[in-house]
């Protein structure tokens, strides 16, 4: 297996702009959407208070971003940036819960008339080189190499034991789609959307998990047949579905009858209003993924949707941020439930349907 990214590369690749302040507001750190959003360099911003660049119309959010304990989100708000030109943005701060001397500062640019705020053609972008770049680099190579291993085994093996190189194959095309993705993602590339049947994926998604586990775990499927196909991208869906029953699978460890189950059903009334349009897209299949485990602890439960929140040792705190942004690129949504009784925790997707023809 390739080595896993680290915590500063998926930093990185996040699409919102991304500061790290301390106790006295000063800049430690920044992803590169935060320095062509703020056109500055991080050598220039690094060090400097984030007062500097960024100030607000209301002055609850100033009193805020001065507040070394708030913890906020804040949606559809005027932003003045370098004091010369103003933004929509939705705006969060975060305290990093391992070190209380840093926040997270997150923000989201909201789009106008199709143009992300903050690019001025007046101004040529700003060249920096991102860590998806770096990774695709790094890792797609090997990943090429272990293509082409598998398919020379493929040759000599047994019709039984052909599969799984197959399934090699399959993953290291996933997560070579993956990296191209992830080189994107600052852009906001849209979603490429078509018809798919959600079985047939969830069944590659819990084969590939199983597969991993070694057929130590199984993952059971509750399927409303009646479902029509739904209009996502396969290969981000597939990337959505791997991270929540991988951290069904985390979350089930150790337990002496783990169960983890993935549910399709008709769901009434969901739907997705979008901003400048007086329709609202309908979301009527809800995909459920659900285990026995401990569930989310309630101190975290209102923040895991956002970066590096996590109670894992090992966890970077960024795959449900990741799985939130894939989900809303396909006009989808994500929330989750904690049962009061158990504790047990469900993630719920509500998905678009394709209409017939497409």
């Amino acid at each position: 297996m390739s080595e896993l990214p680290s915590a500063e590369q998926i930093f990185a690749s996040l699409p919102d702009a991304l500061l790290l302040i301390d106790e006295d507001h000063h800049i430690g750190q920044v992803n590169p959407v935060a320095e062509n959003f703020l056109q500055t360099s991080s050598k220039r911003l690094v060090g400097r208070k984030i007062g500097d660049f960024i100030s607000f119309v209301d002055e609850r959010l100033t009193n805020a971003l001065e507040d070394c304990d708030a913890n906020l989100a804040a949606r559809n708000v005027p932003i003045t940036i370098r004091d010369t030109h103003s933004a929509m943005v939705n705006f969060e701060i975060h305290a990093i819960t391992s070190n209380e001397d840093w926040r997270l500062v997150s923000i989201a640019p909201l789009p106008v008339d199709g143009a992300a705020i903050g690019e001025r053609e007046d101004q040529p972008h700003q060249f920096s080189i991102r860590a998806p770049d770096i990774l695709g680099h790094e890792i797609k190579n090997p990943l090429a190499a272990i293509k082409g291993a598998a398919q020379l085994l493929n040759r000599g093996l047994s019709e039984d034991q052909k599969p799984l190189a197959d399934m090699i194959q399959a993953e290291v095309k996933r997560i070579t789609t993956l990296l191209d993705r992830m080189q994107s993602l600052s852009t906001n590339q849209p979603a490429q959307i078509e018809p798919v049947n959600i079985h047939s994926l969830v069944d590659e998604a819990r084969k590939s998990i199983e597969t991993a586990q070694n057929g130590a775990i199984k993952i059971r499927e509750w399927f409303d047949p009646s479902l029509p196909d739904v209009l996502i991208d396969r290969d981000a869906m597939m990337q959505i579905l791997i991270n929540l029953l991988s951290n069904a699978v985390e979350a089930t460890r150790g337990m002496d009858d783990p169960h983890i189950e993935v549910m399709t059903r008709y769901s009434f009334g969901a739907a997705l209003q979008t901003k400048g349009s007086d329709q609202a897209i309908k979301l009527p299949v809800e995909l459920i993924v659900k285990d026995n485990g401990p569930g989310v602890d309630p101190e975290i439960e209102s923040e895991i949707f956002s970066p590096f929140v996590t109670t894992k040792n090992e966890g970077q705190g960024l795959g449900l941020a990741l799985v939130r942004k894939l989900i809303g690129d396909m006009n989808g949504r994500i929330r989750h439930e904690r049962d009061a009784l158990t504790g047990h925790t469900q993630f719920m997707l509500f998905l678009p349907v394709a209409e017939k023809g497409q």
